[in-house]
C-alpha cells in the first residue's frame, strides 16, 4: 500500500518528470537477468571456450566487483543474434515475470502514471530482458547494460557507456528527462539514484535490508516487496 505522504508528493510533483525504477527486487523479486542467463546456459546458448560453466564465472566476477561483473554478463551474450535473443527473452518473461510482480512497486507505478510522470527501468540486467519483462507492466522506456550490434545482427562483447548500475543509473535516467521519483531495493546499486531523486522509495523485503536501514534514517518511505 501506499502510504499517505508518498501519495501526497506524487500529486504535488510536477508532470513530465522522470519515475526511474530499479527492476530486479524492486519490480519483481529475484533477478530476472540472471534466472534468464541460466537459461541461456541450459539451452547451450551461452558457453565458455574452455568448457567451463558460465553461470559459475558470472558469479565469481559479481562476487569480485559487482559493476564489472554484471558487465560482463550482458558480455556472455555476445555473439548471439539480436532479434533471436530478444524474441527468446520475450518468452522467458512471459512466464517468469507474471508471478514475481512486486505489489507495492505495481501500485506505486500507477500512480506515477497517473501524476503524470514518464515511467522509466534502469535496471543492471542486460537489456535485452530488462526490455521484455518491464514491457509486460507497461514500460516503454528502459536502460540495461547494453553491447553493441555488429553489422550481421549479432551481439559484441563491445559496452555502451553509461553501465547501469550505481551512478551509472543517474546517468541513464537523466537521459529520460529530469528525475522527479526513484524507486529501487540495493544499497549498493540504488542508493546513488534514489538519492539524486526529490522522491525517494525503497522496496525491501518483511526481514528488512541494508537499504531499508538506511531509508529510515533518511526517512524515505518503504514499501514491501511482496508478490502479487
Amino acid at each position: 500500500m501506499i502510504p499517505e505522504r508518498l501519495a501526497h508528493s506524487l500529486r504535488a510533483a510536477a508532470p513530465g518528470g522522470v519515475a526511474a525504477f530499479d527492476a530486479d527486487g524492486t519490480l519483481w523479486r529475484e533477478d530476472a537477468g540472471e534466472a534468464f542467463l541460466r537459461h541461456l546456459v541450459g539451452l547451450g546458448w551461452v558457453r565458455l571456450p574452455d568448457g567451463s560453466d558460465p553461470y559459475e564465472a558470472y558469479e565469481r566476477a559479481v562476487d569480485r566487483d559487482k559493476r564489472s561483473g554484471y558487465v560482463f554478463g550482458a558480455q556472455l551474450q555476445a555473439g548471439l543474434v539480436a532479434a533471436r535473443l530478444d524474441a527468446e527473452a520475450a518468452r522467458f518473461a512471459r512466464e517468469w515475470v507474471p508471478p514475481r510482480i512486486v505489489r507495492d512497486a505495481r501500485e506505486l507505478l500507477g500512480s506515477c502514471v497517473q501524476a503524470g510522470l514518464r515511467p522509466v527501468v534502469v535496471s543492471a540486467s542486460p537489456l535485452p530482458i530488462v526490455r521484455a519483462a518491464a514491457a509486460l507492466l507497461g514500460f516503454r522506456d528502459f536502460a540495461g547494460i547494453e553491447t553493441r550490434t555488429d553489422a550481421s545482427g549479432r551481439l559484441t562483447a563491445e559496452v555502451v557507456e553509461p553501465v547501469t548500475y550505481a551512478e551509472g543509473k543517474v546517468q541513464a535516467a537523466s537521459r529520460f528527462g529530469p528525475l522527479t521519483l526513484a524507486c529501487g531495493d540495493s544499497l549498493s546499486g540504488d542508493l546513488a539514484l534514489l538519492t539524486a531523486a526529490p522522491i525517494a522509495v525503497v522496496v525491501a523485503p518483511t526481514r528488512g535490508s541494508p537499504l531499508a536501514d538506511e531509508a529510515l534514517r533518511r526517512g524515505w518511505p518503504i514499501l514491501s516487496q511482496e508478490s502479487v
